[in-house]
Order: structure tokens, then C-alpha cells, then sequence
């Protein structure tokens, strides 16, 4: 009967121990971001989940997969968490309580396109064009843009669009932008406004654990000189320093949107 007891009480243990490394496993995906989402499972936007969840033990788990993937990953609980989301009411997942990053939203326009540039005025009745990933985001902050973009799949598609003369402006973030800068065709941009880009997790127990492990140790790690050393390092300072401009309203142009600690 006693090794029955220990026999039992072994497989007892064993799985108590298999539940608890499972409940201490971070699954997170994010889409290829050159610099910040890599394929190798490196850049700041995963450091930045590093940073925070592995000092409270937790082993982060890292796969890149194309955005709509990497979004249905986390939306059927394959996935806890996906890094670099825009935000969109659509979406069956669970949001940061702020954004990790914000980027700009710039108006492209060829550089033979004269114009009198007079802010967002000047996109009145022009032909615009934009990329789905953004196009609810955008339109929630800047209600100039609701009822005259051209939704686009791919940035080639859009710039395409612009080189020919079909639209007179691209809707689009920095962030893309520099990913499809054509150095033979000439652009220029202008600053229109901002972006924001949030953590998502999947809607169930442990993704309302991790969402609120995250909203309290997000902020504290942004101040941090560790976080804006990994911004520094991957090389994209004026990132770190466009969001926590934007999040603390420490400039004119982003005034605090959140009520940060």
C-alpha cells in the first residue's frame, strides 16, 4: 500500500510541477519588424518583453509569423501575447492599458507635387491612400481621413499608386515608410500625427494575467536607463524618445494621453 501512496503521490508531484512550469511560460509573437520583431526571436520590441517578464521567472517563447497570423495566433489563445499591435476595436483580444510605442503618421507626396503645404487642410479633397494595419487607428484620431482613403494591401501597391499618379498622398507610419523608401524615387513627408501601437493578449485567465503584469511594470521599465539603452543599441533613439514624449506630454506636439505614474 505505501508504494502505492509514494507511486501516486509521485505522479502528483510530477504534475504539479509540469502545471506550474506551463503557467510560468510566456508564448509571444510578433510580425517581422526589421530591427524591432526579427526572425532570430532578437530586436527591442522583444527585449522589451524580455525585460519585464523574465526577471518575475517567466521563460519568454518567441515566433514571428506574418501579421494576420501572428493576430489569429493570439485571438485563439495560441499564442499569450502579441508585440507591436495597432490597436483595432475588431479584434477579440485584451490591450495594453497604454501603447509601448507610438509612431508618427505621415502624409508622402512626391517631391514634384507643388504645394503650399497648410497642415491637415491640405489633404482635403486629395486622392489618399493607406494600409489596412493602420486605417481604423488613423481614422479615430485624424477624422479628415474617413471618407476619402483608398485602402491598400501592401505598401509596394501604395507607392506604386503615388509614382503613377493615381493618389496624391500616402497615409502611412514612419515605421513602414522606412521600410519601402525607394532611393529612386523622391518623396517628401510631413508629419500629420500619431499612432498608437499596444501589446495584445489573448482573452482568457492567463491573458489577464500577463496584460496585468505588463500594465504595472511598463512604464517603470520605458524611464528606465536599461530601456533607453536597448532603443540606443538597436538604433532607433528617436523611437524611444518620440513615445515617451508622447506618453508623458513633455512637448507641445504630443500632449499626455494617458494618466501615466
Amino acid at each position: 500500500m505505501s508504494a502505492i501512496k509514494i507511486t501516486v503521490f509521485a505522479a502528483l508531484y510530477s504534475l504539479c510541477l509540469s502545471l506550474y512550469a506551463q503557467t510560468q511560460q510566456l508564448n509571444v509573437v510578433g510580425e517581422y519588424i526589421s530591427g524591432a520583431t526579427n526572425h532570430d526571436g532578437t530586436g527591442y520590441q522583444f527585449e522589451m518583453v524580455k525585460a519585464i517578464f523574465e526577471p518575475l521567472g517567466y521563460q519568454v517563447n518567441i515566433n514571428v509569423y506574418p501579421y494576420q497570423r501572428a493576430l489569429k495566433e493570439v485571438e485563439h489563445g495560441q499564442a499569450d501575447m502579441m508585440i507591436g499591435m495597432i490597436k483595432h476595436s475588431n479584434m477579440s483580444t485584451l490591450f495594453s492599458f497604454v501603447p509601448h510605442e507610438a509612431d508618427k503618421i505621415l502624409a508622402i507626396y512626391r517631391d514634384d507635387n507643388v504645394l503650399n503645404w497648410q497642415g491637415l487642410s491640405t489633404l482635403k479633397n486629395k486622392k489618399l491612400v493607406m494600409l489596412p494595419s493602420i486605417s481604423e487607428n488613423a481614422k479615430e484620431h485624424l477624422p479628415i481621413l474617413n471618407n476619402q482613403v483608398r485602402v491598400v494591401n501592401t505598401p509596394i501597391q501604395a507607392l506604386k499608386m503615388l509614382k503613377h499618379g493615381r493618389a496624391d498622398f500616402i497615409i502611412m507610419t514612419q515605421a513602414e515608410y522606412r521600410d519601402i523608401d525607394d532611393s529612386e524615387a523622391r518623396f517628401k513627408s510631413q508629419i500629420i500625427g500619431f499612432i498608437d501601437i499596444h501589446a495584445a493578449f489573448t482573452d482568457s485567465i492567463s491573458g489577464v494575467k500577463f496584460k496585468k503584469v505588463w500594465d504595472e511594470h511598463f512604464i517603470s521599465y520605458l524611464k528606465s536607463d536599461k530601456a533607453k539603452s536597448t532603443f540606443n543599441r538597436w538604433g532607433v533613439s528617436k523611437n524611444y524618445v518620440t513615445t515617451l514624449n508622447y506618453l508623458t506630454g513633455t512637448t507641445d506636439e504630443t500632449p499626455q494621453l494617458y494618466p501615466l505614474k
